[in-house]
């Protein structure tokens, strides 16, 4: 944390040019005066948050590691591999359309809390299973942790993030993913060859779920949900906490209730139904939803969750490919932080990145598609552990981190959770169609047929981004009207204008 937080004060997060948001008039015809902000306590707080992400990410490492001695040990059919791998996506799902009630209703800290134990819970039964259906029994117990996790993570991120942090910092729900991605793989490689390996394997994401357990435990809760409960001292405590204590006082009260004031705006509206949302900018419902779909439907889950077998397929031996696959997990890794690096700056913004990633994305499955359909050899299994590469670290760098940063920005508060929940839901349904039925594929149309499809996917998302994708980089929440969202494409950093969607374009 120490190295981040003196990263980010080299990367001058607390100077502001007349440029910036920040310095513009903000509200009332008043404007936001320069803070010095509180790193260590934002930063530990999303940090925290982000656990909950890193849980979907172990269960991706763990289980494309487990996966081939699971097969062996129980004899499945490659049928039942995608059952028990796209359960937990499956589960999800369900996880994800409750999150947002939860969130709502109980809270954000809740809601972690819940995702922690369904995941310790499941992490133990799955370790302990006996038969095939024991084991999917667990996943899909997992799994609803998983989804809930994991729209809770960029939601609180971006509620308690200042404006011109907001894009570094809700790009930790990918990042965290990904940094329990080569966890995971490390500890495959450890247990590997012990006695009953796999269940280890399995038994070992008690850890990270017991992490966040703890640490949760001792989070703040999201100012933005106290103050729809009335609780507007906790709020304001929480508040100031992100204020230097280096501040001048009157500076920083002024600061704080400015703030609560700009949150206030964000809430002012009666809490929403789910039928609000459909009535209310059905065309910026319509993008949001379908890039989350489109996030998955380029095969991210499924190349990763097949990354051994994929590489074994190959000519890869186990052993081997169980360390390309670590050096999968760390490019995903390096890529994402690279992105959260660069999204906040003016000059890059959102959409640059979205729109190299996809490309890089679209060209990866583009080679093992026309690689695959070689003779196997050296120079083939090379070249198809290269394409993968490729593609992971483009995804690592477009899709993963901004799909969230992207719909936490463009709905507002009283639609955010219900909009958030309901992209999450779309993205894991998309992620379980995908992971059940990847080897059927390989089987049906073939390997290169099968990243063809991807390849085609990765094409209408780059299509879909530029065309349809704007860029919030230092706007309001919510601050997006979706008819300036199909702006003309020639500039890669279209904003859209600081307004509220919801009622600046009601149809």
């Amino acid at each position: 944390l120490d190295l981040v937080v003196h990263w980010m004060e080299d990367q001058n997060y607390n100077t502001l040019t007349d440029g910036d948001e920040e310095t513009k008039e903000d509200f009332q015809g008043k404007s936001t005066p320069h803070f010095e902000i509180q790193f260590s306590f934002l930063l530990r707080c999303c940090v925290t948050v982000a656990l909950g992400s890193l849980l979907l990410g172990y269960d991706l490492g763990i289980i494309s590691g487990a996966i081939v001695p699971i097969q062996k040990h129980f004899g499945l059919s490659n049928f039942e591999v995608e059952v028990l791998t796209s359960s937990i996506t499956f589960a999800s799902i369900i996880g994800s359309f409750v999150a947002g009630t939860v969130a709502d209703q109980l809270g954000r800290k809740f809601g972690l809390l819940s995702a922690a134990l369904l995941f310790l819970g499941g992490s133990i039964g799955m370790g302990l299973s006996n038969s095939f259906g024991e084991l999917v029994a667990w996943r899909l117990f997992t799994g609803i942790g998983v989804g809930i996790g994991l729209v809770i993570c960029p939601m609180y991120c971006a509620e308690l993030s200042p404006r011109r942090m907001r894009g570094a910092l809700t790009s930790f729900n990918e990042m965290f993913i990904n940094v329990g991605i080569p966890i995971a793989y490390l500890a495959n490689l450890l247990l590997q060859g012990l006695k009953d390996d796999w269940r280890w394997m399995l038994l070992s994401g008690t850890l990270p779920a017991g992490a966040l357990f703890i640490a949760t435990l001792f989070l703040p809760e999201s100012p933005r949900w106290l103050l729809k409960r009335n609780r507007h001292e906790e709020a304001q405590k929480i508040v100031r906490h992100l204020i230097s204590t280096d501040e001048d006082p009157a500076l920083a009260r002024r600061v704080t209730t400015q703030m609560m004031h700009d949150m206030k705006q964000d809430m002012q509206e009666d809490a929403v139904r789910w039928v609000d949302l459909f009535k209310q900018n059905r065309k910026v419902l319509a993008i949001g939803m379908a890039f989350a779909a489109i996030q998955q439907l380029v095969g991210c889950d499924a190349i990763l969750f097949y990354s051994a077998i994929t590489f074994k397929e190959h000519g890869v031996s186990e052993k081997l490919a169980l360390v390309f696959v670590l050096v999968l997990g760390l490019c995903k890794l390096a890529f994402t932080i690279l992105a959260s690096m660069v999204v906040d700056q003016k000059s890059v913004g959102r959409r640059k990145p979205l729109l190299i990633g996809g490309v890089g994305c679209m060209l990866g499955t583009l080679v093992v598609a026309l690689v695959a359909a070689c003779p196997a050899s050296e120079a083939t299994a090379a070249t198809i552990v290269t394409g993968v590469l490729v593609f992971i670290s483009s995804f690592g760098f477009s899709y993963g981190p901004l799909c969230w940063l992207i719909l936490a920005e463009m709905f507002n508060g009283p639609y955010r959770s219900k909009a958030m929940s309901l992209g999450s839901t779309i993205n894991r349904s998309c992620s379980f169609v995908v992971t059940l039925l990847f080897l059927t594929l390989t089987q049906a149309i073939t390997w290169t047929g099968t990243f063809m499809v991807f390849t085609t996917f990765g094409l209408v998302g780059v299509i879909f981004s530029y065309y349809c994708i704007p860029d919030l980089a230092g706007a309001k929440l919510g601050g997006v009207n979706a008819e300036n969202t199909l702006q003309q494409p020639g500039s890669l950093n279209h904003s859209a204008p600081d307004t509220d969607f919801m009622d600046a374009n009601k149809e």
